[in-house]
């Protein structure tokens, strides 16, 4: 029994040993010595494992306490130069502080200067990204730019205040040139094409007589969207073609303001369609005149020339007036004179109509062609004040349509009116001119009969 108990922890034992380690095979017990030799055996292994990671914990812990005393010696001198580092920059703040204020005593009148110089620098990048040099000249605005942008304490070097005085002095001397040179401008399409140019000062540039428009947002050179008169951009095509040392030009001396506000004036057949209804009234008027004037004064000239030639000659038509009066004159054989008179005055009676035909629609014509712009007139001051009433006074342009419309109708009444009158004057004289000649005819005709 006792013996039994003895053997029953060895087994135990064995077991636990195959359960911890792997790499050793437990054999199989078949005797009790064998038993005992497998358990001691076992034994003796762990216990060499034992002293293995023993050994192993105690090298790691001399390395870590090696390293643990680095690490504490360095942090030691890490704090030791932190402390040098913090006095190094009080001393360099202070230094600093010391220089800053001898630098601001030292400036004086050169902190002034300075200002002067950033307030040039500014305005002329301002003026220079308007004018139509900076074409030729973009590199500028960048330096003007930088050096508007300076801090107080940076001053400008000697060269960079050289390069000031140059972009200005050469401004005004780019001023006084016509100058050609070749660059892209926006087409009316908007591409870019190649062509030569003309800058005239720092006032207007050209190409081929077009005049051009500079948009400063991309530096480039535009067509201006409607062109000036004909007469002014013939100047400018003949200066650009020039052959000779002078040549007349239009310049706008405004760079650009009375340009666009010439281009923007209403041309004279715009101004006609401001007049509206009314105003196509009193031009269909006037043209309806002038073309019945036209005929009536050929007729008139005609009629004339054969008076003149009848009265040179003594040749007379039998179917002209005078030829007509002259028969009934030849043909006169008695002693009566109230006779031949009442057949000359059927004569005359009858010729003239033909010579006052039209005058008198002329004349109606002429006194109607006012009126029509007084019409028209009303008509537009009542778009203006329906405006008004509408929108306010507010906005000048609401009621310039209105006041357009008033003012050209009045003007071409009064354009039609006046032509209207002289031809209706001039063609009145031609045919009192001629009935008068016919009258005196015929005067002398009964003159002689009454002699007879």
């Amino acid at each position: 029994m006792n013996k039994k108990f003895f053997i029953l922890p060895f087994l135990v034992l064995g077991l636990l040993a195959q359960e911890e380690s792997n790499e050793i095979s437990t054999p199989v017990i078949t005797d009790l010595d064998l038993l005992v030799e497998s358990v001691k055996t076992t034994a003796s292994i762990r216990a060499k494992e034992d002293r293995a990671r023993l050994n192993r914990f105690l090298s790691d812990k001399n390395k870590q306490q090696s390293l643990l005393n680095q690490m504490k010696v360095r942090l030691t001198n890490e704090e030791n130069r932190s402390e040098i580092l913090t006095k190094q920059y009080e001393d360099n703040d202070a230094t600093l502080s010391d220089l800053e204020e001898q630098l601001t005593l030292k400036l004086g009148s050169f902190g002034e200067l300075f200002g002067i110089v950033r307030q040039t620098a500014g305005e002329s990048k301002g003026q220079f990204a308007l004018s139509l040099t900076n074409i030729e000249y973009p590199e500028r605005i960048e330096f003007l730019g930088d050096l508007a942008e300076r801090k107080s304490l940076d001053l400008p070097t000697s060269a960079e205040l050289e390069r000031l005085w140059y972009e200005i002095l050469n401004e005004l001397n780019q001023s006084g040139k016509v100058k050609n040179y070749n660059t892209d401008i926006l087409s009316k399409s908007g591409e870019l094409v190649n062509r030569d140019i003309i800058r005239i000062g720092v006032f207007n540039s050209v190409s081929d007589g077009d005049y051009l428009n500079l948009v400063s947002e991309q530096n480039v050179l535009e067509y201006l969207a409607k062109q000036p008169e004909g007469s002014i951009r013939r100047s400018a095509r003949k200066l650009q073609n020039n052959d000779i040392e002078y040549r007349e030009v239009f310049i706008d001396p405004t760079r650009g303001s009375l340009l666009t506000k010439l281009i923007d004036r209403a041309g004279f057949f715009e101004r006609i369609n401001q007049g509206g209804f009314v105003g196509y009234i009193i031009l269909i008027i006037l043209a309806l005149g002038i073309a019945m004037g036209v005929l009536q004064f050929l007729f008139l000239r005609k009629e004339s020339q054969t008076v003149d030639n009848e009265l040179n000659t003594g040749n007379y038509s039998e179917s002209s007036t005078l030829g007509k009066l002259n028969t009934i004159y030849s043909k006169y054989k008695g002693d009566n004179p109230e006779e031949l008179e009442a057949q000359l005055e059927d004569v005359l009676a009858r010729a003239a109509p033909a010579l006052e035909k039209n005058l008198s629609i002329i004349k109606l014509l002429a006194a109607v062609a006012p009126l029509l712009g007084l019409l028209g007139t009303v008509i537009g001051m009542i778009e203006t004040f329906q405006a008004i009433t509408l929108f306010g006074t507010g906005d000048p342009k609401l009621m310039a349509g209105g006041i357009s419309q008033a003012l050209v109708t009045t003007m071409l009444g009064l354009i039609a009116a006046v032509p209207l009158l002289f031809i209706h004057n001039i063609l009145d004289s031609r045919s009192r001119a001629i009935t008068q000649i016919y009258e005196e005819q015929a005067i002398g005709y009964v003159a002689s009969s009454s002699v007879k």
